[in-house]
């Protein structure tokens, strides 16, 4: 079949052979120049060129051109650029997309099953290039844009048609003047291959050596050819992973847990909570009952605290052993449930020898089910129960021991099991549809601007996520647990008075002294299932407000929240050959872009209809509408509600923890770019030169013009040697979220200023009104990103190359929330307009503060400078004898020199060489001085062999301990993290098969020692539970096989 990418290259295959001959061994000069041209041009087709494959002679290196359908080696780009074959990822981590290309020292702290918790959504696969986060990582999609899976920008590469993937480039410097604003911290294009003719079939299963996370994956392809002249390509695939939930699974799990003893944090096993249990603490400070535990039958006696411990008894205390349970041991996602699948058409037509018409489509659905931590959490902060003597459930015993002492009542700490209120748990799932139309146009060889190549598309995409969450109610539950006998009967309080049972209808009262003693009624009651209500409500947006429309909808899950993201995109390009130079062709490329992204979120909550989250529920705009608990004391009398606190009767959510509000916007960006490579000399001796240019501005709506700009020197003083630097200024203008998500709330504030500024309020702390996420009037951040490295190549020692890179980037007004008392501070003691435009007094109430606005604000600046080597070498060899015997090596390593943030206070918050868990605050470090990836190949006929070792480098737990310097001995008592390694094997044979088909069957094993995750503790006081392993940086599920078979027809 004649391939388009050659035709577009000026070739047939006897041209083709000359071009990669000239690129890859006699003109580096002009190989950089193609490859840099082709990294301006977002449009794929145009980025092509031929396939260096039996052609090329041996140990010539070959060109790597962002969108090429062969990805072999990133030597000769003018750009730090990093490239694998697909056939690499899948061996270096057969899991999935996301997991493979983890494995590249580059990411840190990529969004992968692996890294999952209630409040990241662990299915998904978002990359995150130099840690700078995945808003600022551009991820294109051979080529071209994708729709963000998230308000945050993040794209989901586990939506990607992975069976047509061919490989991925890595552009590791500032990458805004070639591939759009956005790129601050680099691009990664995942290349598909739209050429394949035939028929593949890929199948693999595998589970861990425990016989969990069992997981299958399908995939195939079909190439046919439409004529002469046409190609049509389909594809699809489906995976799915049973997750793990139980994390006393893992035998190197110790419930290890962060004790301050003496002032100084250690780790301890078991460490569990003294505040709250699955069966229920009594918190009644200054009383004979304080500190009681109930057993699962609803009995009682004293909980035995540990040793050592931390804090007190029912108010966030801490030990190490003793009584209490452990609150991972039930329902704890370590690996979530995920299921996705992808479709996937291509097809283009040659109208003419010169020009190609093309279609493309692709749809992928990924979803993931995790239980939520915390679980159904009534200890104080957040929930507070409070239980009162003539409670109906109450055990007797405890009942007369009240009555005796003269306990009016006491606060229930507890935390729900899968046998009452713990069965809590969320779906996720994104679904992406995106449909491209384009052509490839080649001008005559003859006249201005022969043999010029012209593209262009359009693409829109539009991808919906929907989040289904299953909770507890809070507005139900203080009036199910106040229950009372009325006669025979236990009924709720608020149903014995006609204004509470018109309020909580259907009132069912529950049991939770101790675990399993709820009735299935009372559990279905407080956990919200209200599904199949109709609703039909005015639709409110927290940054627009009420907008006059309705929104109908029927509820299906208890709370469920869709949001979806839409983009059009439109671009034309040229490139070519502008003139004939003294040192040879310059090159340029030119175009211009349109891009529109919206953003439209709405929230199902048949409790609060319109999701307005600027209020609390009595200032709720519809009646009726939201749990009628109120911090009017004689109001909640009137309903028969009694010990409610007022931080939970100014809840504005009425499912515990989810405050998710209605948001709509949208943003448009018109761009031009341009880019140019003029070779300065070459003697032909080996010593040549060549400079690069590019610059792109663009029109943002809400940003005004956006310029983003590099410049780069080529150089070689010898053949074999080169040495290239770039210098570019990056930009990123707020994301969709950023701009537009918005929502209020209320919290406390410390009042800054002082006693003379304002004798009321000044010092005081204090609830207020508060708003935070989105501000539409955000500036872009700019960044300014140096490069600098060499590649070598030597003619003495063919298939072998390196590349040394050093790298600098910093952000400015880098775009961050700061915090409610940082915004008020900065208004009333700095007199900064730009937070007192966010701060609102009330001057009938002595200039008390009402409202704090913590929005996304330009003050930031964070900053990543490093060091990136990459190592290649492959060759023939005659060890065993056998057809076609070969050996190859690779390594990749990065040392990370600093990352680090200053923020609004110029304090400088360091993150480089942090790789556990801050004992005091939990922080996760994922930021290792050394990462290291290799591997070792080694192919004889039909067998190969694949080994790779992978390090992560060590480091410390904390640089700060409660605002000192960590000192060992003094404030911690180890504060290092060990270095990691891991191994990972891969066999594969290939069996022949009749008329030249091929069938492969192969077998991997990952984590081949076994090698368990490093143990560094921490507690939160706010789930109640000690964590003990960093799932962001270490693998958490052990040694796993995965056997499958490759079909090729």
């Amino acid at each position: 079949m004649r391939r388009r990418s050659d035709d577009l290259a000026g070739n047939d295959d006897k041209g083709r052979k000359s071009m990669v001959q000239t690129i890859a061994g006699s003109r580096p000069i002009l190989a950089a120049s193609a490859s840099a041209l082709a990294l301006v041009m977002a449009n794929p087709a145009l980025a092509q060129d031929a396939p260096a494959s039996e052609e090329v002679a041996q140990g010539e290196p070959t060109i790597t051109v962002t969108g090429s359908r062969l990805v072999t080696s990133g030597m000769n780009s003018p750009v730090p650029v990093t490239a694998v074959q697909a056939e690499e990822l899948d061996a270096m981590d057969p899991a999935s997309l996301i997991s493979s290309v983890s494995q590249l020292p580059q990411f840190y702290g990529n969004q992968t099953p692996n890294n999952s918790n209630f409040f990241v959504r662990g299915g998904t696969g978002n990359l995150n290039l130099r840690g700078l986060g995945p808003n600022r990582t551009l991820t294109l999609l051979n080529g071209r844009r994708v729709p963000a899976s998230s308000a945050f920008g993040g794209v989901d590469v586990n939506l990607f048609p992975e069976a047509m993937v061919n490989g991925i480039e890595t552009v590791t410097g500032g990458a805004s003047a070639a591939y759009g604003t956005d790129a601050v911290a680099g691009v990664v294009n995942f290349l598909l291959d739209t050429e394949f003719d035939g028929l593949q079939l890929d199948m693999q299963m595998g589970s861990t050596e425990r016989g969990d996370a069992r997981n299958y994956e399908l995939k195939g392809a079909l190439g046919i050819d439409l004529g002469t002249r046409g190609h049509l390509l389909v594809s699809g695939s489906r995976a799915h992973l049973t997750g793990i939930h139980e994390i006393t699974s893992r035998d190197w799990y110790t419930n290890t847990g962060a004790v301050q003893v003496g002032g100084i944090w250690a780790d301890y096993a078991d460490v569990h909570s003294i505040t709250a249990s699955f069966d229920g603490v009594i918190y009644a400070p200054g009383t004979v009952i304080n500190g009681l535990a109930f057993n699962r039958s609803g009995g009682t006696s004293p909980l035995v605290v540990g040793t050592p411990s931390q804090g007190t008894l029912g108010n966030g205390g801490r030990a190490a052993g003793g009584g209490g349970d452990d609150l991972n041991s039930e329902a704890f996602t370590l690996y979530p449930d995920t299921d996705r699948y992808s479709l996937f058409a291509y097809a283009d037509y040659e109208l003419s020898d010169n020009l190609t018409v093309f279609a493309q489509y692709m749809h992928g659905n990924n979803r993931q089910f995790q239980y939520n931590i915390p679980r159904g959490s009534l200890f104080g902060s957040p929930t507070a129960i409070t239980i009162f003597q003539d409670n109906a459930f109450l055990p007797d015993a405890l009942r007369q021991q009240m009555v005796a002492n003269n306990i009016a009542s006491f606060q229930l700490r507890r935390v729900g099991t899968l046998e009452d209120i713990g069965d809590v748990w969320f779906e996720d799932e994104v679904t992406q549809n995106v449909a491209t139309l384009g052509f490839d146009a080649e001008l005559a060889a003859d006249g201005f601007l022969g043999g010029w190549k012209v593209g262009g598309y359009y693409q829109y995409g539009h991808s919906e996520r929907v989040w289904d969450q299953y909770t507890l109610r809070v507005d139900r539950i203080f009036a199910a647990v106040d229950a009372v006998r009325v006669g025979n009967q236990i009924v709720c309080r608020v149903s014995t008075f006609a204004a509470g049972a018109a309020a909580f209808p259907g009132c069912q009262p529950i049991n939770l002294f101790g675990r399993g003693n709820a009735s299935a009624s009372a559990v279905d009651y407080v956990l919200g299932n209200d599904v199949g209500v109709a609703v039909n409500t005015p639709l409110y947006f927290a940054n627009l407000g009420f907008t006059g429309e309705t929104y109908q909808y029927e509820s299906v899950a208890p709370k469920r929240n869709i949001t979806t993201f839409e983009q059009h995109f439109a671009e034309v390009s040229a490139r070519g050959d502008l003139i004939q130079g003294w040192a040879g062709p310059i090159g340029l490329a030119f175009g211009a872009s349109y891009r529109k992204e919206s953003i439209y979120q709405v929230v199902q909550d048949t409790t609060n209809r319109a999701s307005n989250h600027d209020v609390g529920p009595a200032g709720s705009p519809i009646p009726g509408e939201y749990h009628p608990c109120t911090t009017n004391a004689a109001t909640n009398a009137a309903l028969g509600l009694r010990g409610v606190s007022a931080p939970d009767c100014n809840n504005t959510v009425a499912f515990q923890f989810s405050k998710v509000s209605n948001i709509q916007g949208e943003a448009e960006v018109k761009e031009g770019f341009a880019e140019t490579l003029i070779p300065l000399f070459d003697t032909g001796r080996g010593t040549r030169a060549a400079i690069n240019l590019a610059g792109r501005v663009a029109e943002y709506s809400g940003s005004g013009t956006i310029w983003a700009y590099k410049g780069g020197l080529d150089f070689s003083i010898v053949d074999g040697l080169r040495f290239r630097g770039t210098y570019s200024r990056d930009v990123r203008a707020g994301n969709l979220s950023e701009r537009f998500d918005k929502t209020g709330g209320t919290g406390n504030v410390t009042d800054p200023r002082t006693a003379a500024q304002n004798a009321t309020w000044g010092g005081q702390t204090y609830l207020v009104t508060i708003f935070s996420g989105g501000n539409p009037a955000i500036q872009p951040e700019k960044a300014d990103t140096f490069t600098a490295g060499a590649i070598f190549q030597p003619g003495f020692l063919p298939g072998f190359s390196a590349s040394l890179d050093w790298y600098k980037v910093r952000i400015d007004g880098a775009i961050a929330t700061v915090g409610t008392n940082e915004v008020a501070r900065r208004c009333f003691v700095e007199d900064d307009p730009t937070f007192c435009d966010l701060v609102t007094v009330d001057a009938s109430q002595s200039g008390k503060i009402i409202l704090v606005g913590n929005q996304f604000v330009n003050v930031a600046q964070s900053r990543v400078e490093g060091i990136d080597a990459e190592v290649g070498y492959r060759t023939s060899v005659d060890l065993l004898g056998g057809e076609d015997e070969r050996i190859g090596a690779r390594a990749f390593m990065s040392w990370l020199l600093d990352r680090s943030d200053v923020g609004a206070t110029g304090v400088t918050t360091r993150f480089d060489g942090l790789t556990g868990l801050a004992p005091d605050t939990g922080a996760q470090g994922l930021f290792p001085k050394f990462k290291f990836t290799g591997n070792l190949t080694y192919d004889n006929g039909p067998f190969s062999l694949f080994l790779q070792g992978r390090v992560i480098g060590s480091g410390l737990r904390t640089y700060t301990i409660g605002g000192a310097a960590a000192v060992e001995g003094s404030n911690i008592a180890d504060n290092s993290v060990p270095s990691v390694f891991y191994a990972d094997l891969r066999v594969a044979y290939e069996i022949p098969a009749l008329d030249g088909n091929r069938v492969e069957v192969w077998g991997a094993v990952t984590n081949l020692t076994d090698r368990a995750t490093p143990v560094t503790g921490t507690y939160s006081t706010f789930t109640g539970t000690s964590t003990q392993f960093n799932s962001g940086l270490f693998d958490v599920l052990g040694r796993r096989f995965t056997l499958g078979v490759k079909l090729r027809m």
